[in-house]
């Protein structure tokens, strides 16, 4: 899957089953290669960085439960 595929999907918090924005950004851990926070934006997106930066949300990609054809469902693991 390519990150601007992931880009696409909504994410929804699985607990409460609250709308969280979209996938804006991630955070690469360069040693391995691999995700290691998702940055999470509102209900807008945009193609430029601009002061909605602030409103960004970080989650673990640990925190990620399964990536699905339209959204990203996120929560804590309880199999740990």
């Amino acid at each position: 899957m390519r990150f601007s595929d992931l880009q696409k999907k909504e994410v929804i918090e699985v607990k409460k089953g609250s709308f969280m924005g979209f996938v804006q950004d991630a955070t690469i851990d360069m040693k391995n290669g691999k995700i290691d926070v998702l940055q999470i934006g509102g209900a807008e997106r945009t193609l430029f960085l601009e002061p909605k930066m602030k409103d960004l949300k970080q989650i673990k990609y640990d925190d990620v439960l399964t990536i699905g054809k339209d959204i990203v469902l996120v929560g804590k693991r309880t199999d740990k």
